[in-house]
């Protein structure tokens, strides 16, 4: 049974993906604060905080090998660039792609490296595609599209694939603490107007870690109803 590692799946995009992967027979060890309140023989549990590092470190040196990480744990408030505080700026930079980054560098080099194989995919957004009324945000998802990129062609020769996906707004239980105003003027930027559903995320993250040929790697896959060509 092929074995996938996902951050942040206890809600949300998150738990979409994961029940996606038990559907298809995965063994699915989900790694983030709150507990899912969902439950299936093939789940795994492990609580940690992706604002402490030592904790992720610690959690895939107990998991061991596994075939693919899927980093979708994500920080995101309602500021202004120019309100953050810097406790805010740690916050979302260190959970959006310092330590994303840091736990895919440290997976491929200390367990994909070793098996000759793997693939990386990570949830980053179409703010880090072309930028987002928070300013931080968008820089912090257009690092983490970029360190994709970058560990694609760092680590192509031990077999090791990375992706990235860049939803645009999505159905979800965050979508809903959003404004009503707000949430129609993202509908609107859609060629359809309607939202991307977290179920099409998931669809579109299992093709990549099971079925994406090997000859792809480093891309980004737009899913936003054409929020980024409008």
């Amino acid at each position: 049974m092929k074995k996938v590692v996902i951050t942040g799946a206890s809600q949300g995009i998150g738990q979409a993906i994961a029940q996606k992967f038990l559907d298809q027979h995965y063994e699915v060890h989900n790694i983030s604060r709150h507990v899912p309140q969902y439950t299936h023989a093939h789940l795994h549990h492990w609580q940690a905080d992706m604002l402490q590092y030592k904790q992720l470190k610690s959690v895939i040196e107990q998991i061991g090998r596994f075939d693919i990480l899927i980093n979708n744990a994500g920080y995101m408030n309602t500021l202004t660039a120019s309100s953050y505080t810097w406790d805010e700026l740690y916050n979302i930079m260190n959970v959006n792609l310092i330590h994303t980054m840091q736990l895919s560098i440290d997976v491929a080099e200390n367990v994909f490296k070793t098996q000759q194989s793997g693939r990386i995919i990570s949830i980053a957004s179409i703010a880090g595609q072309i930028g987002h009324p928070d300013i931080w945000y968008g820089i912090s998802k257009a690092g983490l599209i970029n360190g994709m990129r970058s560990l694609a062609r760092s680590h192509a020769q031990y077999h090791i694939q990375t992706f990235s996906i860049a939803p645009g707004p999505v159905e979800t239980q965050m979508m809903q603490k959003i404004p009503i105003e707000r949430q129609k003027r993202l509908k609107e930027a859609t060629l359809n107007q309607q939202f991307c559903q977290a179920q099409e995320i998931a669809d579109m993250a299992f093709w990549l870690a099971d079925a994406a040929p090997n000859c792809l790697s480093g891309e980004v896959f737009d899913l936003n109803n054409g929020v980024n060509y409008r």
